[in-house]
């Protein structure tokens, strides 16, 4: 029986292959705003290091010169090239001979299922790894949004952007939303300034589709939502709507979102130990919908089955060297490298 029960874990339901796939495509639902966004273009590399290219080009006006001369000439832009390393995330789930044992049914196919089921459980359910893993990216993307992203501990810093490309980040804007009415407009060409803002430093990049979301946390929200200048544009907005005492009676609530000033105001949730969060009085500022600005890279497994492949977001591996008679060790592992190309467009607004 021992030898049966040892067998069920290396046959092919338990291939490094096989349970990478599952864990790729069979994704449980976990709380994470940025995750679900989509705003990351996900793709593999081969490496662990990832080069980028910088051209800092600018355009310049050409003097005029008698016709017959000879033209200025043009000055060749030199790039400059630029590495940065994917990080190692792991975690391990161990898997005991009494679990199974307690659990099982007799015959081989129904020990097979409780091996899988119970396996997959510590992995998929609610609170395992690939959750953990899911929760773990939505602390690196939040960094990303605001140019510098720390580890678990939330003070080692794991990529500063703003170092990487040789700027200072820019510091936090005050808006004084106790200063405001409802018929002054300054809300509004505040937030017409910092689009401008925005815009400008993402010079290069396609901005068709681009609109600026400000992720809140809770009393700056409100203070959004509550501004008087925020409520008379959607007093006005509901005249003539036969829904009009709702829509006036109603704001966006708790943990939602709504559009004013040209952007989106999202109130973000944070984790409740506060590790994953946006402070309450501030809101971080990105631009979404330009292709190419935020990506993740993924470097492949530290194993020699995945050497000189293209990287994937997520493995699951059986390693040879943590198994053991008396129980078996399931790890769940990525290499990403979440990454804003364009840091000097991020903003800071504190609530002033």
């Amino acid at each position: 029986m021992p030898d049966l029960m040892l067998d069920l874990f290396d046959g092919d339901a338990f291939t490094a292959v096989t349970m990478t796939n599952y864990v790729n495509t069979h994704v449980p639902f976990t709380p994470g705003f940025l995750g679900k966004l989509g705003l990351f273009t996900a793709e593999g590399v081969y490496t662990q290091d990832v080069a980028f290219d910088d051209v800092s080009g600018q355009l310049k006006l050409i003097s005029s010169s008698p016709r017959g001369s000879a033209p200025s000439q043009d000055v060749n832009m030199k790039g400059t090239t630029r590495k940065l390393s994917t990080t190692h995330l792991s975690r391990e789930a161990v898997i005991k001979a009494d679990e199974i044992a307690n659990v099982r049914v007799l015959g081989s196919a129904s020990q097979l299922r409780t091996a899988e089921q119970l396996v997959y459980s510590r992995v998929s359910g609610p609170t395992g790894l690939r959750a953990q893993m899911d929760y773990t990216m939505e602390n690196l993307f939040l960094g990303a949004t605001q140019g510098i992203v720390y580890d678990a501990d939330g003070e080692t810093v794991l990529w500063n952007y703003f170092n990487f490309y040789g700027q200072t980040q820019p510091a936090a804007v005050p808006v004084p939303f106790s200063t405001m009415t409802a018929d002054d407009g300054v809300f509004d060409a505040f937030m017409r300034g910092q689009k401008r803002a925005m815009i400008k430093a993402l010079n290069g990049f396609p901005l068709g589709g681009a609109q600026p979301i400000y992720l809140c946390g809770d009393n700056f929200f409100d203070a959004v939502v509550d501004n008087p200048e925020v409520i008379k544009a959607r007093q006005i907005q509901a005249v003539g709507n036969a829904n009009a005492p709702r829509i006036i009676a109603e704001a966006a609530g708790p943990y939602e979102s709504f559009s004013y000033g040209g952007a989106i105001w999202v109130n973000y949730r944070s984790s409740d130990d506060g590790k994953v969060a946006v402070p309450t009085n501030e809101a971080r500022g990105f631009m979404m919908g330009v292709p190419g600005l935020f990506m993740t890279y993924f470097s492949p497994a530290d194993t020699f089955e995945f050497v000189n492949t293209q990287g994937l977001p997520v493995y699951m591996l059986q390693l040879p060297e943590r198994q053991t008679s008396r129980a078996r060790a399931f790890e769940v592992q990525s290499n990403p490298l979440p990454i804003c190309l364009r840091p000097l467009h991020l903003q800071r607004l504190v609530k002033a």
